[in-house]
């Protein structure tokens, strides 16, 4: 029936996959010739504006290179720090920079340090945060004087992270004579406003990198975003790749370009969905497509179960449920022509096979009936040979009163033997039965003998076939019995499996004897031991084959030597199982 169905889904396959294949190629061809074309616009308009801001670099270098020859700089350097003059041209290089401020909007602070008098000129776009701003510029010339102690050039602009975590591009030039140093600080959130009202798409954004990958913005797209992906971008320098962000699940193209000026690159992450908003028809087609082809499928499928499978599998689960003996089972007849009349043979067929397995079935309760009385009446001859053989030792004892006894025992035990019309009996007549055989045993052995039965009375009334307690019982005192150990002690005990007590009970015989050879032991519980002809250890053997009879599998027997010493043989009876089918309880 699978192979069935999967020919027919193969056939659809074959004919709607040609087309989905060719869409979904074009689809893909057309989002990379629409990412190529929009990474490499992307990637000349960042170029330009890397270039542009370069060249602005380029005028801050050389405002502050000419911010020597300034002539409220010279001043400064000729009158003393607390003289009037020194105060008024230091009052109008501060007007001086702050125009410049007005002029140059990338630029956040401007500032003219003496190193020799300490004198700090700050002038800054921030006037709310004047004094953080001033904090910020002492703390950047600490940093530049401990990195470039012995400096004097103009040299590159500096990356610089503020107490705040902001952080800043600086320049400064140490040569503007008598000590005193001019700087440009840059907020680099500035750098790249500009970029941030480019369209990014959902999810993007712009962004500011060191060359070691160490983000110097946040204000335009999260570093923690930035970390998620930044694993997945190459060393290049320049140029684009496409990334995943796993946590939104979705796609960004990077652009990137470094400057030449300043050891930082410029970023732009573009969500790519931004990019191919432009082919939205036929990117839903291609996620439609096969969503029809499904249903579509479907509706065929669901037309070829009706007339086809549903037929089929009512047969095929007719089928199962013959091979597992359900003989009850008929099929509906109401299908198509040709299935109606497979369906009739089928039915046809099953009642001849139910009335061929009733008759086999009830001939084979009349072999099993015979030969479960066959080997019932064998152990009667195999004990009565074992009864005589005392009755004769305590006859040539002359002990007449225990001959008296022993022949009540005896006669009660034959009693019992003697109705071989009963197939079960309960296990508390087999006790008993067991009880008489013994005290025959302990007027044999009155010093060296005892015994102890144990039944409780929730499993006194259980059916069992008889005898299969005594054979072991009789073994113990036949092959067991030693006086080495002192006096030798047989028991008998019922009592719940420790397994599954709501299922099964034990029945256990035990004694304080020799225990089993090794080799016995072995060949006792053995698999193949049900199988041999019984002829070495009838008893054993006949036990164990009509235990295999009444209970099948669920039955299981197992002989053990105890850790002290002694054997021990139990029995695992199921609490629930029925009488073997044609056996008469006796009442």
């Amino acid at each position: 029936m699978n192979s069935v169905r999967f020919k027919i889904f193969i056939g659809f396959v074959l004919v709607v996959a040609p087309l989905v294949l060719f869409l979904i190629f074009n689809n893909v061809y057309s989002m990379n010739v629409v990412r190529d074309q929009i990474s490499q616009n992307y990637n000349k308009l960042l170029q330009q504006y890397v270039e542009d801001t370069d060249n602005t670099l380029k005028e801050f270098d050389n405002y502050l290179f000419h911010l020597y020859s300034d002539p409220d700089v010279i001043n400064m350097n000729l009158y003393p720090l607390e003289s009037d003059d020194y105060v008024l041209a230091k009052q109008r290089l501060f007007n001086k920079l702050t125009r410049q401020l007005d002029i140059y909007n990338l630029v956040n602070t401007f500032f003219v340090f003496s190193n020799t008098t300490g004198d700090l000129l700050v002038s800054t776009r921030e006037n709310t945060y004047y004094y953080d701003r001033v904090q910020t510029v002492k703390q950047f010339i600490v940093e530049n004087s401990k990195s470039r102690p012995n400096d004097s050039s103009n040299g590159n602009w500096l990356i610089m992270k503020a107490a705040n975590g902001d952080h800043y591009l600086m320049k400064i030039n140490k040569d503007l004579g008598a000590g005193l140093s001019g700087g440009i600080l840059i907020k680099m959130s500035s750098m790249v406003e500009p970029l941030s009202k480019w369209d990014t798409g959902e999810g993007g954004g712009t962004i500011v990198v060191s060359p070691d990958g160490t983000t110097l913005t946040n204000a335009y797209f999260p570093s923690q975003r930035y970390k998620n992906i930044s694993d997945q971008i190459t060393e290049k320098t320049s140029g684009f790749q496409i990334v995943k962000d796993k946590e939104l699940d979705q796609q960004f193209l990077i652009v990137r370009e470094a400057s030449s000026h300043a050891d930082l690159e410029f970023e732009l992450i573009i969500a790519e969905k931004n990019m191919l908003q432009n082919l939205p028809y036929l990117q839903l087609l291609i996620y439609f497509l096969p969503l029809g082809g499904a249903f579509v499928l479907g509706i065929y499928l669901l037309y070829v179960q009706r007339i086809l499978f549903k037929p089929l599998m009512q047969l095929i689960r007719g089928m199962r449920k013959i091979a597992q003996g359900e003989l009850s089972v008929r099929l509906h007849e109401g299908s198509s022509t040709e299935f109606a009349f497979l369906i009739a043979t089928f039915n046809n067929m099953v009642d001849q096979i139910e009335n061929l397995k009733i008759s086999v079935y009830e001939e084979k309760i009349r072999v099993q009936q015979a030969e479960f009385k066959h080997l019932q009446v064998q152990i009667n001859p195999h004990f009565y040979m074992n009864s005589l053989n005392i009755i004769y030792n305590l006859a040539a004892l002359k002990d007449t009163k225990s001959v008296q006894k022993m022949s009540l025992h005896l006669a009660d035990y034959f009693r019992f033997i003697m109705r071989t019309n009963r197939t079960t009996m309960t296990l508390k007549d087999e006790i008993d039965h067991i009880r008489n055989y013994l005290e025959i045993q302990v007027m044999r052995y009155p010093d060296n003998l005892t015994f102890d039965l144990q039944l409780p009375e929730t499993y006194s009334q259980y059916a069992i076939p008889p005898l299969i307690v005594q054979p072991f019982v009789e073994n113990a005192v036949i092959h067991g019995f030693t006086k080495q150990y002192g006096t030798y002690v047989i028991q008998v005990k019922a009592e719940q499996d420790p397994e599954e007590p709501e299922e099964f009970f034990l029945l256990s015989i035990s004694d304080n004897g020799n225990g089993f050879q090794p080799e016995m032991l072995q060949q006792l519980n053995s698999a193949q031991y049900l199988d041999q002809s019984g002829d070495e250890h009838l008893g054993i053997w006949n036990v164990r084959h009509r235990l295999q009879m009444n209970y099948g599998n669920r039955v299981a027997l197992r002989f053990l030597n105890k850790p002290e010493r002694g054997a021990l043989v139990q029995i695992r009876l199921p609490l629930h199982t029925p009488i073997v089918e044609g056996t008469e309880k006796d009442v």
